[in-house]
C-alpha cells in the first residue's frame, strides 16, 4: 500500500473517530447490527496497521536484493517448474498490466463504499467504516509480515533479457506475496461477508462468493503479466486477502454463546440448564 493510499485511510479513519459521537446513537429508531466494536482497540489496531504499512511499504521498496553479484547469472530455470512460466516474461512488453492492476487496486480499496446503497449499512456507517479500515490494516501488517522476512526476488530478475539497471532498482525483492491481489479480495469478500451478515435471510451466497473470486484473480493476472508476482505469490495473496475479508467482520460478530434455560428435572422441582453455542 503506497504512502497515499494509507494517507487517505487515515484521513477515513479520523473522519470516522470525529463523527462517532454525533452519529453513534439514535435512540428514535431501531438498527440492526449484527457487530459489537471496541473502539479502544479497534482503533489503535487499525491505525497501527496503517502506519506500519507506511513504514514497511517504503523499506520494501529500498531494501537491495542478496548476493547482487549472483543476479547476472539467473535464469528462468533457477526458479521451481510451478513459478517457472512468470520468469520468462518480458517486463516491457507487461507495462500496461501493470498500470491496469493498479486501476483495480484502487477501485478494490475504495469499492465497499459502494456498499452505502444499502440502507442497513447507512444505519451502521461508523461500524462498517471502521471494520473496512480495519480489514485492511490487518490485511496490510500480514502482507508485511511476510515480505519482510521473506525477500523473494521478482519474477523479472531471472530473466536474462532484463537489463542490469532495472534488476538493480526499486521493489525488487517484495515478490511475495502479492499486496495487489490480497487487496482486492479482502475488499470483495468483506462486502459480501458484511451483506450477508446484515441480510441472513438473503439467497445465493455461494454465488456472490464466487463472484468475489473474479476482480483479484484477474489483478493477480494483470500482476503476473507484468512479471512482478510468481503465480504461487499471487494464490497467497488472493488466499490472505479472502481470509482476512471474512474474518476480521466475523470476529466483530456479536455472540451469546451462554444461555440459561429453566426446565423441569422429572417430578423433583425446577432447574436450570446451561446451553454453551458454538457460532
Amino acid at each position: 500500500m503506497s504512502t497515499k493510499k494509507a494517507s487517505l485511510f487515515i484521513f477515513l479513519l479520523l473522519f470516522l473517530t470525529g463523527s462517532m459521537v454525533s452519529g453513534q446513537r439514535d435512540s428514535t429508531k431501531t438498527r440492526y447490527n449484527p457487530y459489537k466494536m471496541n473502539y479502544y482497540l479497534d482503533v489503535p489496531i487499525s491505525v497501527g496497521g496503517l502506519l506500519a504499512s507506511k513504514y514497511g511499504t517504503d523499506y520494501l521498496r529500498d531494501r537491495e536484493p542478496k548476493n547482487i553479484e549472483r543476479i547476472v547469472s539467473f535464469t528462468p530455470d533457477d526458479v521451481w517448474w510451478f513459478d517457472r512460466s512468470s520468469a520468462r516474461i518480458d517486463p516491457e512488453k507487461g507495462e500496461k498490466a501493470l498500470n491496469i492492476s493498479d486501476y483495480f487496486l484502487r477501485a478494490g480499496m475504495w469499492s465497499p463504499l459502494l456498499m452505502y446503497i444499502d440502507p442497513k449499512v447507512r444505519d451502521i456507517w461508523y461500524d462498517f467504516a471502521l471494520l473496512h479500515v480495519e480489514t485492511q490494516a490487518i490485511n496490510a501488517t500480514v502482507y508485511l509480515a511476510a515480505s519482510i522476512p521473506i525477500p523473494r526476488l521478482r519474477p523479472f530478475m531471472y530473466n536474462p533479457d532484463v537489463s542490469m539497471e532495472k534488476k538493480l532498482g526499486e521493489n525488487t525483492t517484495n515478490s511475495f506475496f502479492s499486496g495487489h491481489a490480497s487487496v482486492v479480495a479482502a475488499s470483495t469478500f468483506f462486502m459480501v461477508k458484511v451483506y450477508y451478515d446484515l441480510h441472513p435471510e438473503a439467497k445465493h451466497k455461494k454465488l456472490f462468493y464466487a463472484l468475489a473470486c473474479v476482480p483479484p484473480a484477474f489483478t493477480g493476472y494483470l500482476r503476473y503479466k507484468g512479471a512482478k508476482h510468481f503465480p504461487s505469490d499471487i494464490i497467497t495473496g488472493f488466499a490472505v486477502g479472502a481470509a482476512t475479508g471474512i474474518l476480521v467482520p466475523e470476529f466483530h460478530k456479536k455472540k451469546y454463546p451462554l444461555k440459561i434455560y429453566p426446565v423441569s428435572i422429572y417430578d423433583s422441582g425446577i432447574g436450570v440448564r446451561l446451553l454453551y453455542t458454538l457460532k
